[in-house]
């Protein structure tokens, strides 16, 4: 049996007449009968019987259409799932970001995005781990796009490309006695408890390391606009990036001057030859352009 005989049973099964169900699909009514007969024959069954000049369904053929109609309906929805995710008007994006990017850069992406009438009809679904996460999830094909920090061990597989360039800088309470200060070194940081993010602790304890100095950690949290609302609240003093946003916040950021030529970018990656979809491959060329402007 193939696709076109149970298409053609289906649409008899619906009809029940040979003639207007030919006519419907556009087939001479001796193709159709042909085919049927042939199904008939594969599955050792009688599918119809004739009743006067129409015919139906026998027990059979009852039966065996519940199963093609609903069959046929899920393959029809699977195509036009598969079609409108890649159509270029529409689609879906799957993007996966690190958690300091939530509360104010990818709302910003996204709401110019949408704000140009040719993208209108696409869905973002967003996704927050730290990079580690986001890495696995991108090999597995759960995301189509990340937005990660550097990774702590190079991947091969994956196609990276920095966006945007962040320094590390120290947060402090305006009521800590650092916030009187603009400038701060590394030295005097490790005198300090610290809260930092999971997302950056491999960085900041090779730095700390090369340099002979502890990294006094008092919390280890993962997402650094957390960290950020701890030290709104007096918890530690905590080492973070500049895209984190916390301008709502009673807070202080100092200047590393020993840092001040250390990058620790943003990439966009991707898994290296897989296709990407057209709706993708817009918002990815978005993307880049946006970023250079930012």
């Amino acid at each position: 049996m193939n696709l076109t005989q149970l298409q053609y049973f289906r649409a008899l099964a619906q009809s029940q007449h040979y003639a207007s169900t030919a006519e419907r699909l556009g087939v001479a009514q001796s193709s159709l009968s042909r085919s049927i007969s042939a199904l008939e024959e594969e599955l050792g069954v009688y599918l119809f019987e004739k009743q006067g000049r129409n015919i139906r369904l026998t027990k059979y053929g009852e039966a065996y259409y519940c199963y093609i109609r609903d069959g046929l309906n899920l393959l029809e929805t699977g195509e036009k799932f598969v079609r409108d995710m890649a159509d270029p008007t529409c689609g879906e994006i799957n993007l996966g970001l690190i958690y300091s990017l939530g509360p104010k850069i990818m709302p910003d992406i996204i709401r110019r995005f949408a704000a140009r009438p040719e993208n209108r009809g696409f869905r973002i679904r967003l996704s927050q781990a730290p990079t580690t996460g986001l890495v696995q999830m991108l090999t597995e094909g759960q995301c189509d796009l990340i937005l990660c920090s550097p990774l702590e061990t190079p991947d091969p597989n994956l196609e990276l490309v920095e966006i945007l360039p962040r320094k590390f800088i120290v947060l402090v309470s305006i009521d800590h006695p650092l916030s009187a200060r603009e400038h701060i070194s590394l030295e005097e940081v490790s005198q300090y408890p610290l809260v930092v993010s999971t997302e950056q602790i491999s960085s900041l304890r090779r730095i700390f390391r090369s340099r002979g100095l502890p990294l006094n950690i008092l919390s280890e949290i993962q997402g650094e606009c957390a960290a950020a609302g701890l030290v709104d609240v007096n918890y530690g003093v905590a080492i973070l990036n500049t895209a984190v946003n916390y301008s709502d916040l009673n807070v202080k950021a100092l200047t590393l001057d020993e840092l001040e030529d250390y990058d620790f970018p943003l990439y966009l990656a991707q898994f290296k030859n897989r296709w990407l979809s057209p709706a993708v491959l817009t918002f990815r060329k978005f993307l880049l352009e946006e970023m250079e402007r930012w």
